[in-house]
């Protein structure tokens, strides 16, 4: 029986192969790594289908010395479909003789074409010359090495270097690839590293090369060999394993360390990972709780263990394969730590010496928050002054009001701590701790805690895991945010597409969690007036400060479109027929959104909506000089009973409104007006030659539509009236 040849596969235009590319580099960040496998799997679909090579699924896997491409069902040829390629005029292609000119055989050259490739097609300025391409073929094994290359060039990472005369940059040195398309090894090259038949196994100063026969046997190699490729699949075995150990020692991992992303930091160090079960001393255990677990995540990356909810002198490390010598390695993580404990006992006693805590918040005076908006101590100065006009509105007891404003006194002091400067990550949670030990209210203390709240991104449905629990944290955290970015808006400074260097819009989108979690008033009015007497809007023109707000408060507003609101959630229109009303309260605003969102589809939204859309389009075409209606204009029936209607009602519906019963408003609104605004219409003619007489009728149709857009919603702005326009 014949032998099959390994490439008659890739010869059959009709056959497909897999693609396996592994990239073996120097120990890459952890950091580094989910952006790296996300944007390696993109790129690479990208590329592919921009090369015009079908496939069939496309998946990347990571780990810190080896990213890894494996594409399925490539197809064994490129396909290029024809091509007419338009070239210069004919009058400048050739000569007087019909011989080729210089600017057409540059153009042949350019396209790698000859003159057999020339036809002339005529157009309405003339005849030009086009090339004529036939339809090609080309293996894709003669596609992939210039393709693969390209993709690795295109990867970005925070940080990249040269290592080798080529000059060619990545994340970290390359030293192996493996490229292969089904049987075929594929001659690419990166820099000066050329694609050989081997991977490297086994930790970086004791790894050896392993040779690799087919895709399928390079992933049994790392199978066997203890490697676990796929990133998720690591992470599970890793949470898994450390569960394992912790169970073993009577409790289990503390669950701060897994949702505060130590769990996925360690499966992008680690690609055989093996977990090893260590104990510290116990007095450890008298360090408040973030502390400790901060010594041991940052430096160590080891899990503490926890029992019937307190920490126990236990850990669990997570090792780069199994060690030779396990106890010799335990030993020394176990006095690696106690060194690091050691050291956060101290920062403990030294800041304590500097206690009570406004006393260390003397220190802010050197601390810079911005060149232009001065120091911490000035920012904590501004705190102060936001909190009156929000305590106001919030109407606070005395009591809270002092409280907010010591925890606006006290609110950075912890940042010029030495256990903060250690550990950043620690700010407001040491100063919740030392506030505590320098005998602040718990209320007080709590609030330093929270004023950094919400952190990260919130869902509807645990949103409140990650928000402020408290009164006075919800204002600090409000003020806190208020101020800074009121305060780079001053400066100009505002983000843009992906450049936010400060923060803005995490800063914007927790002022409006903040808003919906308190659910008290937010006078966004009242606080910019108390904002334009403090830096940097003290020596602007008042236009000026108010043009600043003007861009604060609409990019709050705007977050409302990407904010996490309870199912269903308010449709975009909904959103936009809101914001174009009123809207210094952003709490107001919100509940405006929420109402409107509970009427959809209910048909006295669709009748409110067609009688602001009616009156709004009157308005829209003629300018309106009569601020008032007068009665004794009014002549006409239905306009007559129009009138009347709004003196009957009127005053219900804005008592409705001020009382924030936006529905009801919204569905007496309705009621009342729908059917007289369509009969009205019907009879009476609005843009009548007569002025006076025309310009009354338009200032009743102001006052109707008013009542309503002024304090609730434009709802012209709803999709329902275009569908219904757009239905047989």
């Amino acid at each position: 029986m014949a032998r099959r040849n390994p490439q008659s596969a890739i010869r059959n235009p009709q056959a497909s192969a897999d693609l396996l590319f592994e990239l073996g580099t120097e120990e890459l960040p952890a950091a580094y790594l989910p952006d790296l496998i996300a944007q390696l799997a993109q790129d690479a679909k990208t590329q592919l289908q921009a090369a015009r090579l079908s496939f069939t699924s496309a998946r990347t896997y990571g780990t810190p010395r080896r990213l890894v491409l494996h594409v399925r069902g490539v197809a064994a040829t490129q396909h290029n479909p024809p091509e007419e390629i338009r070239g210069p005029s004919k009058q400048a292609a050739f000569d007087q003789n019909g011989k080729p000119t210089a600017a057409l055989q540059g153009f042949l050259r350019s396209r790698h074409a000859t003159e057999k490739h020339v036809k002339l097609v005529a157009s309405d300025k003339g005849e030009y010359v086009y090339i004529v391409k036939p339809a090609t073929t080309v293996p894709t094994a003669q596609v992939l090495p210039q393709l693969l290359p390209k993709l690795v060039a295109g990867l970005r990472a925070p940080k990249s270097m040269r290592w080798d005369a080529t000059g060619f940059r990545f994340a970290r040195p390359i030293r192996w690839m493996i490229a292969r398309y089904g049987a075929a090894r594929l001659h690419v090259k990166i820099g000066e590293v050329t694609a050989s038949t081997a991977t490297w196994i086994g930790a970086p100063l004791r790894s050896r090369a392993v040779a690799v026969t087919s895709i399928p046997a390079y992933f049994q190699l790392l199978k066997k060999a203890g490697v676990i490729l796929d990133h998720e699949e690591r992470r599970r075995a890793i949470e898994a394993s450390i569960t394992a150990v912790a169970q073993r020692h009577g409790g289990r991992i503390t669950p701060e360390l897994i949702e505060h992303g130590l769990l996925d930091e360690v499966t992008f160090l680690v690609e055989q990972p093996f977990a090893v079960a260590g104990a510290f001393n116990e007095k450890f255990l008298r360090l408040p709780r973030p502390v400790l677990l901060a010594s041991m995540a940052k430096h160590q990356r080891v899990f503490a263990i926890e029992a019937s909810g307190k920490l126990v002198p236990e850990f669990v490390a997570v090792l780069e394969a199994a060690p030779g010598q396990p106890t010799r390695v335990r030993k020394t993580i176990e006095r690696i730590l106690e060194a690091r404990l050691q050291d956060s006992e101290l920062f403990s006693k030294e800041d304590h010496e500097r206690l009570p805590l406004d006393k260390m918040g003397e220190g802010l005076t050197g601390v810079v928050f911005h060149q232009q908006l001065g120091t911490m101590a000035e920012k904590t100065v501004r705190l102060r002054g936001l909190a009156e006009p929000l305590a106001e509105a919030w109407q606070l007891t005395e009591e809270e009001k002092n409280q907010l404003r010591r925890a606006c006194q006290l609110a950075k002091a912890d940042l010029v701590s030495t256990m903060v400067r250690e550990f950043p990550t620690l700010q407001g949670i040491v100063g919740k701790h030392y506030a505590l030990d320098s005998g602040e209210p718990a209320a007080v203390a709590a609030a330093l805690e929270e004023q950094y709240l919400p952190t990260g991104a919130s869902s509807a449905a645990g949103r409140d895991e990650r928000l402020t629990k408290t009164l006075i944290g919800s204002a600090l955290a409000f003020v806190d945010k208020y101020d800074t970015l009121t305060g780079y808006f001053g400066l100009g400074i505002e983000p843009t597409g992906d450049q936010d260097p400060f923060g803005l819009r995490r800063a914007a989108q927790g002022i409006v969690e903040i808003a919906w979690k308190i659910h008290r008033p937010l006078p966004l009015d009242a606080l910019l007036r108390q904002r334009g007497s403090m830096p940097p809007f003290r020596a602007m023109e008042p236009k000026q400060v108010a043009q600043i707000g003007h861009r604060v408060q609409r990019y709050l507003l705007e977050r409302l479109y990407t904010f996490a609101w309870p199912k269903p959630a308010p449709s975009n229109d909904t959103i936009d027929a809101v914001i174009a009303s009123t809207n210094d309260d952003l709490v107001d605003v919100m509940d405006r959104i929420r109402s409107l969102q509970q009427l959809a589809g209910h048909p006295v939204l669709l009748r409110a909506a067609k009688v602001i859309e009616r009156t709004r389009n009157i308005l829209k075409g003629s300018p309106l000089r009569q601020p008032t209606v007068d009665p004794e204009r009014l002549t006409e029936p239905d306009e007559r009973t129009l009138w009347d209607l709004y003196r009957a009602h009127h005053e219900e519906i804005a008592r409705l409104t001020q009382a924030r019963d936006y529905g009801a408003a919204t569905t007496k609104f309705g009621e009342v007006f729908f059917q007289p605004v369509h009969d009205f219409f019907k009879t009476v003619l609005v843009n009548v030659p007569e002025d006076g007489l025309k310009q009354n009728r338009l200032a009743l149709m102001k006052i109707i539509n008013a009542l309503y857009t002024d304090r609730i919603a434009d709802l012209s702005k709803l999709s329902i009236l275009q569908q219904q326009q757009e239905s047989p």
